[in-house]
């Protein structure tokens, strides 16, 4: 080794020592059973920490978490982070469960051992790592995704949130290949599944390493092994007992021949705060103590309630889940946790709590779902993640074991009485409407799109759906999930002579029928045309591009168009019919208007007027649903009920009038008049008419916009480009009109 690489090494071992102890181990959950469940939260830390890889627990459900799978390492993790994690794992990577253990090693000796061990690990693995920048849309994309499918449950946002999984610096470990192929499977390096599988796809995966690894600005340091210390850095692999731990190719951990947890003096050795040839951890107070604790008592038998609570805080469930008293999402990760259905509120967003699981879910699907992530919900963005079978297959028994229900009373309706029959009719719009929320073969009568009936009974036990349907509230007591027989009596007593049980048995049976069973009636629903005739006809709801804000007006002359009341905008303008309404008036008005014109034009997101000091100033970003200096002061209708829509800009107030112009043997045509009734506009005042790929000069202020519209306006407008776009200008110095053709065949 020549002197300047000594010195280099031995300046990273001082200054790892000197920051070693700075942080105690992360373990996910353990803060909140320590809190909870005193009995539970020292074997936490004796599986999480790894303890029964050395000392053979005597309890299996103390086995120690298994530790990452290096036989790839090489092809995955860079050399240089290698060398420095292994040098100090907790100033490297604050609040990793991984200890230190080179500690009792003086600072040259342990620089060259970390040196030697980094040189071998980095032969494993079938091909170097290769180092790409992050493109700017993965980036994007991944920054979406890793907010919104689950990542912050344990980990940070991207503002810090304390208690969560460090991720440490991810820059210097991986490349986005090698973060992604990890990402795609982690189970295959990290078997213990505490970073368990969220099924993503390739692409997926690719986006959220991008984002992970947005500020790797070059590249990592090639690290090239040499053969020398790599052949030193495998004999102290086994020297150091890595591989009590660590598999390596077909090699499996081998466990220490120490003394078994019950006979650990737990005043001595990794407990005893002192430096020793012995693995060293950076423990706070309050966990060496439940430790303690926990040694004294590790070997009393576990019962199935406290197996589920250690299992469920292991592998960081209650992060998103609640069970009884235990867990749930807090509340600075709350904003987090989102849906793709507001109508169902937290039911469609927030992980289902697992309160009485095991008495709610059959055994097969239960096992499923903590085994493979199966799940239900596709309206909930939080997926329901793989943890694998070695990790949580035993759950299931013991939810099963620990949650049960009374018998339910029933009358089980006899085949005479056609039950399959009497059930299709209480699913359908005619009686109970449970398609009214619920889709049936991946099929909806409305916006609304919950639980699909059609598995029900494949996942749901019996005698919980009985109790659930008798009472909802009593289970989730914020359900949007209605109660059918409020005092136990049935608002439908021509139906199995209003029998409850009756009735309840009926949908059972019905849907027990799975594919043979027949579409409850409604849920195919005829469309709901709104037409205009000789006034304008004006509806206030979502429209494709607004959101709820929107304002459709449908005019005599045969033209429609959409107006954002957020953003003070036109949002589109179409000929033909106006509008079906299915998804506006069903489903509890969820949905959005359906426009019925095939010419359709749409305008741009964002404000229709700024100030700018230039023309050639950037359009403001200002695209929020209720924009900022904008305010919507109502609308006034003519004779025919056409809008003047009313609103201010800072201190300007506007009415701006659509009229509708129906020319003989010509399209209808909209001409749009702005006034400014109080003041003139400020200095500097522009309209953005229009935004496209294409727009161009169609004679004396005329110009085409794309392949469907012409508009005519005052002269001054200017057109100019803008990020491979154009936009068309009008600067605003008093009142002015705007004609809108429609072009294209409608």
């Amino acid at each position: 080794m020549t002197n300047f690489r000594f010195l280099i090494l031995l300046g990273l071992a001082s200054a790892s020592l000197s920051s070693v102890g700075a942080e105690p181990p992360h373990v996910p959950g353990w803060v909140r059973t320590a809190n909870a469940s005193p009995e539970i939260s020292g074997k936490v830390l004796l599986t999480e920490l790894g303890c029964g890889a050395c000392h053979a627990p005597g309890n299996t459900a103390l086995a120690a978490k298994p530790a990452p799978d290096l036989s790839a390492v090489g092809a995955r993790v860079a050399g240089g982070h290698l060398r420095k994690f292994i040098a100090s794992p907790a100033a490297t990577k604050p609040g990793t469960t991984m200890p230190d253990v080179l500690g009792h090693l003086p600072a040259a000796e342990r620089a060259a051992a970390a040196d030697a061990l980094a040189h071998y690990l980095a032969t494993l693995g079938s091909a170097p790592m290769a180092f790409a920048k992050p493109a700017p849309e993965a980036v994007e994309r991944g920054h979406k995704l890793y907010h919104s499918i689950g990542c912050v449950a344990c980990h940070s946002p991207e503002s810090p949130l304390p208690d969560s999984v460090p991720l440490g610096p991810l820059e210097e470990k991986y490349s986005v290949a090698s973060l992604a192929k990890f990402l795609e499977d982690p189970l295959a390096v990290r078997a213990g599944g505490r970073m368990p599988d969220l099924k993503l796809d390739h692409f997926e995966a690719q986006d959220i390493a991008s984002y992970l690894l947005r500020k790797q600005t070059s590249s990592t340091a090639t690290f090239q092994p040499d053969a020398q210390l790599a052949a030193r850095g495998k004999a102290l692999f086994a020297q150091h007992r890595c591989d009590a731990c660590h598999a390596v190719g077909s090699g499996r951990p081998t466990p220490i021949a120490l003394p078994t947890l019950s006979k650990v003096n737990p005043e001595r050795g990794c407990l005893s705060a002192r430096s020793g040839a012995w693995p060293q951890y950076s423990l706070s107070d309050s966990q060496r103590t439940a430790l303690r604790a926990a040694l004294s008592a590790q070997a009393k038998p576990l019962n199935a309630a406290q197996n589920i609570e250690l299992t469920l805080t292991r592998m960081n469930c209650l992060a998103c889940h609640q069970r009884g008293e235990l867990g749930g999402v807090p509340a600075n990760r709350n904003p987090h946790f989102t849906g793709k259905d507001e109508n169902l509120g937290d039911q469609g967003r927030i992980p289902p709590p697992l309160t009485g699981v095991g008495a709610k879910l059959k055994r097969d699907w239960l096992r499923d779902v903590v085994v493979n992530g199966a799940s239900v919900r596709p309206y909930v963005n939080t997926r329901m993640p793989k943890f694998g079978v070695a990790n949580t297959e035993v759950l299931a028994g013991w939810l099963k074991e620990t949650d049960t229900l009374p018998v339910a009373a029933f009358t089980r309706v006899a085949k005479t009485d056609k039950p399959h029959e009497v059930g299709r009719e209480l699913a359908g719009s005619k009686a109970f409407n449970c398609v009214a929320c619920h889709t049936f073969r991946e099929k909806s009568a409305a916006a609304i799109r919950s639980l699909d009936l059609m598995n029900l009974t494949e996942r749901l036990e019996e005698n919980w759906f009985h109790h659930y349907m008798a009472n909802p509230q009593r289970f989730s007591p914020l359900t949007i999930m209605p109660g059918f027989w409020p005092d136990g009596k049935s608002p439908l007593p021509d139906l199995l002579g209003g029998d409850p049980g009756k009735q309840r048995d009926a949908l059972w049976q019905y849907l027990a029928r799975g594919p043979e069973a027949g579409e409850p009636r409604g849920l195919v629903l005829e469309p709901l045309i709104v037409s205009v005739t000789d006034e304008a006809v004006i509806i206030r709801r979502a429209f494709p591009g607004i959101g709820k804000r929107g304002i459709g007006v449908g005019y005599p002359a045969g033209i429609s168009l959409s107006f954002d009341a957020g953003q003070m905008r036109l949002g589109s303008l179409w000929s033909g019919g106006f509008i079906e309404a299915s998804g506006i008036w069903r489903g509890q008005g969820a949905g959005q208007a359906h426009i019925l014109g095939k010419d359709t034009v749409n305008f741009p997101a964002g404000v229709a007027f700024a100030v700018l000091e230039s023309p050639g100033n950037t359009w403001p970003t200002n695209d929020a649903k209720q924009a900022e200096g904008f305010a919507f002061k109502g609308l006034t209708l003519d004779a025919q009920q056409r809008p003047t829509f009313r609103y201010e800009f800072g201190e300007t107030s506007v009415e701006d009038t659509f009229l509708d112009v129906k020319v003989t043997d010509a399209k209808s045509h909209f001409v749009r008049t702005l006034k400014f009734p109080h003041r003139p506009p400020p200095p500097g005042l522009h309209f953005r008419v229009a935004a496209d790929k294409q727009i161009e000069t169609r004679g004396e202020n005329a110009f085409g916009v794309g392949k469907g519209l012409l508009v005519r306006l005052p002269a001054g407008a200017i057109v100019r480009g803008v990020d491979g776009m154009k936009e068309l200008l009008l600067p605003v110095r008093g009142s002015f009109s705007i004609e809108y053709h429609l072009t294209a065949k409608p």
